[in-house]
C-alpha cells in the first residue's frame, strides 16, 4: 500500500552553506590566524628563492 504525502517540499538542490554547513567568511574569520601563517610561511619561501636565486646569478 503506497500512502502520497503531498505536504512534503519538492526536492531541491543543496545551497553551498547547506551542503559544506558554513559559508567562505565564516571559514576565513575562524581561521584567520591559519590563513595568516600559510601566507607568512609562502612569503618567507618566495623571498628565499628570489635571493638564492639573484645570489647565484652574480657568481655567473
Amino acid at each position: 500500500m503506497v500512502l502520497q504525502q503531498e505536504h512534503l517540499p519538492k526536492d531541491r538542490p543543496a545551497s553551498n552553506e547547506q551542503e559544506w554547513g558554513y559559508t567562505l567568511w565564516e571559514f576565513i574569520s575562524g581561521n584567520w590566524p591559519y590563513l595568516l601563517a600559510i601566507v607568512f610561511l609562502l612569503g618567507i619561501f618566495f623571498y628565499a628563492r628570489y635571493s638564492w636565486r639573484k645570489r647565484h646569478e652574480k657568481q655567473k
